[in-house]
């Protein structure tokens, strides 16, 4: 492994959302977005897996030091992948004196899996308004 790489590894990958923040990369968790069902109707099967979202998330990033944020699922077919990353900034939002962080994880569903993941997520997350979803925690 070359050096950047294992500084990459080792420091996380570090993104710039709209709204100026710095935000890292903690973990990357992406699966079938329809792990479990083997029939059904698809109408059904897509209300359903839209619907354990919020559960599927907790139960990958347990705790309620993280936000979450399940950005909006495109119309008609369900996507193949539920892709989701955990993010942590070292600002808090707002003024907290208890606190010197702030967490949030972001959940999307596509049909690709790209080969630059850094590019995919970051396109994914720069429009995150980290103010209204994220909270806050101390390190």
């Amino acid at each position: 492994m070359g050096a950047a790489l294992v500084s990459r590894l080792l420091n996380g990958d570090l993104f710039r959302l709209d709204c100026g923040r710095e935000v890292v990369l903690e973990q990357c968790h992406i699966e079938l977005s329809a792990l479990g069902w083997l029939t059904g109707h698809k109408d059904f099967i897509r209300a359903k897996v839209i619907e354990a979202l919020p559960k599927r998330i907790r139960r990958q990033f347990p705790g309620d030091y993280y936000g979450v944020l399940i950005k909006p699922i495109p119309e008609g077919d369900l996507p193949v992948y539920v892709f989701m990353v955990s993010l942590h900034c070292h600002q808090t939002v707002g003024f907290d004196p208890e606190k010197d962080c702030s967490s949030l994880v972001v959940c999307w569903l596509g049909n690709d899996i790209e080969t630059m993941l850094t590019e995919m997520i970051s396109r994914e997350i720069r429009s995150v308004d980290w103010e209204k979803y994220a909270v806050n925690g101390a390190t």
